[in-house]
């Protein structure tokens, strides 16, 4: 069998600047020099007669359909390689390889740190990357190939994207401490109607939330809009208002909404053509013990 024109550094080359959209960036995270990360992409390009990037001013270099497609493949050939590398039959501390896991920003800071705790003591020669973002970004690190596995809830989820089931994840009314209606077991969301509503406002998310009022015929009172975790559970922890979360996190109070929206379940997403490799199969592990376990409501 011929070797191929082009080496797995190339593809290396290839699949930083695909996930850092830069080749600047791309070259610092190798600690090899910009031009030789551009030399490698204008080879393979020459080698596949196909046009991998586009060159845009505003956002750098932006992978084409070909390039997206590629980018699959070359990051599961690298993780075959370094399968490979490691040997299969290898005791799991001896496992190597590069898992890439994205988490929603919501409930990261409480799934991230036990993960990579639990991978330093059982894959000590492995590394995981991880990263935090809301759905539309792990989304598109999953497409373009930069994550190889995310956390979210499966709303919205794009074509070409599988999920994991993990649990589910029904929406939660966030409450000041004292609330008269902490008290109760379920509030519907006529029960908020005149609440003032501090509104999670990132994309997605903003019109998932006020869906649920409006699939009961029910206009919120909207008082704030936020974009942080933070900003919001101070608001609503100074009694500014209530809001509506799929996960509370400790230190705040909740009761469960009854709603007719579907509530959605939290998932562990991946591309149909990314191959599981032993450290991600390991991680995937990690990860859905320690969501099962989360108290996705307050007490």
């Amino acid at each position: 069998m011929r070797a191929p024109e082009f080496s797995l550094r190339q593809l290396s080359y290839f699949v930083a600047v695909a996930r850092h959209q830069s080749l600047q960036k791309a070259a610092d995270s190798l600690h090899v020099s910009a031009p030789a990360v551009s030399a490698a992409i204008a080879h393979l390009e020459e080698v596949l007669s196909v046009q991998l990037f586009l060159r845009r001013h505003a956002r750098g270099l932006v992978l084409t359909d070909a390039g997206s497609a590629f980018a699959v493949e070359c990051r599961n050939l690298l993780l075959q390689s370094w399968e490979l590398g490691s040997g299969r039959l290898a005791d799991a501390r001896h496992v190597q390889g590069q898992v890439h896991l994205a988490c929603l920003f919501s409930f990261a800071p409480y799934v991230v740190p036990p993960v990579m705790r639990m991978a330093a003591e059982s894959l000590p020669k492995a590394r995981l990357h991880w990263y935090e973002g809301h759905h539309e970004y792990l989304m598109e690190g999953l497409q373009t190939g930069a994550f190889d596995l995310a956390l979210t809830y499966d709303f919205e989820i794009p074509s070409g994207v599988e999920c994991i089931d993990i649990r589910p994840a029904p929406l939660q009314a966030v409450l000041p401490p004292g609330h008269p209606l902490l008290r109760r077991q379920h509030v519907s969301v006529r029960d908020l109607a005149t609440e003032p509503l501090i509104l999670l406002d990132t994309p997605r998310t903003r019109n998932y939330m006020l869906s649920a009022f409006s699939a009961d015929g029910v206009a919120p009172r909207i008082a704030h809009r936020v974009n942080t975790m933070t900003m919001l559970l101070g608001l609503v922890n100074d009694g500014q208002g209530f809001s509506l979360l799929n996960f509370c996190p400790p230190n705040t109070h909740s009761v469960e909404l009854k709603s007719s929206l579907r509530a959605p379940n939290l998932v562990l997403a991946h591309t149909h053509h990314y191959r599981f490799t032993r450290a991600s199969t390991a991680i995937t592990e990690m990860v859905t013990t320690v969501a099962e376990h989360l108290a996705f409501r307050a007490d």
